[in-house]
């Protein structure tokens, strides 16, 4: 954004030239440099307000430049800039937070799916499910880590892995699977189905086992443990424990084309370089003193 200053500028010439004193262009890029490193902290104060739990990227995605050659060296108040900027790795994310309007972002840009090897959609995290699988331990803010991410896009690419070592489990379903459903995708859509995205496959375990009112029952008398058969291809028939999953599918991540984010950091950012630019005109009045004060000791000597 571009902060008017012109006004105090103007005053603070008439000033100068009223007390005959030099170096006004000086003192003009010297407040200049005052006012955007203000502008700059106080946008840095305001961080922890605008976005929940920011990374230490985007508490340091702020950056001025002071240009002390130009402060020596610039000869007319046309020359006096100053600039302030975020940096290039948190700007890829920051980027959605600021603007005119709602800011879209398309998968591929920034965020977990870039763990994935569908990189066309936007992965969004539902918190619950990945902690209540023991896939994800997302913090307090809901922010998934890096680690957890990439776990989840490696079960994801080798499909349900073949384990044991779940007490009751059966080969081959001892701990939550992931697998996907990709947009279009109308197999498999049970009741678990809510979109295209990243599943948690669950457990399955031997129901007289893994089910504690079935297990309870067979141990009180009132039941006998549930039995399955099926044929081989033999031709034999034949009957084993049946086995049931211990949980249901559970969405990981949903998967959606695109994500529209609201500029909030926009007028705040608006704010703290506007109160940041009023404060040019005293800026420069210190400017003014100062010179008096040191013309007046030059004087004295």
């Amino acid at each position: 954004m571009r902060i008017d200053v012109a006004g105090a500028v103007r005053d603070a010439a008439e000033a100068f030239e009223a007390f005959a004193v030099d170096r006004f262009p000086r003192a003009v890029q010297y407040a200049l440099t005052g006012v955007v490193i203000d502008g700059a902290n106080r946008f840095r104060r305001d961080i922890p307000n605008m976005w929940d739990a920011p990374n230490r990227a985007t508490r340091d995605a702020l950056r001025y430049t002071v240009d002390r050659d130009l402060l020596n060296r610039v000869t007319s108040v046309g020359e006096a800039q100053a600039s302030v900027f975020m940096q290039d790795l948190p700007s890829i994310w920051l980027k959605y937070s600021f603007g005119d309007g709602p800011q879209t972002r398309t998968g591929g840009d920034v965020g977990v799916e870039a763990y994935f090897g569908d990189q066309t959609s936007v992965r969004v995290p539902v918190g619950s499910n990945l902690k209540h699988t023991g896939l994800g331990s997302p913090t307090s803010a809901g922010k998934v880590s890096a680690r957890d991410a990439r776990n989840i896009a490696r079960l994801a690419a080798a499909g349900y892995t073949r384990n044991t070592g779940t007490t009751g489990a059966t080969r081959g379903s001892a701990r939550w699977g992931v697998f996907e459903i990709k947009p279009g995708e109308a197999a498999k859509q049970g009741g678990y189905f809510m979109g295209p995205g990243i599943y948690a496959r669950p457990p399955r375990v031997v129901a007289a086992v893994g089910r504690e009112k079935v297990a309870a029952a067979i141990k009180a008398g009132k039941r006998t443990a549930p039995l399955t058969s099926f044929t081989r291809a033999s031709g034999k028939t034949v009957t084993v424990p049946k086995v049931v999953n211990a949980d249901v599918p559970r969405l990981l991540y949903l998967s959606t084309p695109k994500a529209e984010y609201q500029p909030s950091a926009t007028p705040t950012w608006e704010r703290d370089m506007e109160a940041a630019a009023a404060t040019m005109a005293d800026r420069l009045a210190q400017e003014l003193a100062d010179r008096l004060d040191h013309r007046a000791r030059r004087g004295r000597r």
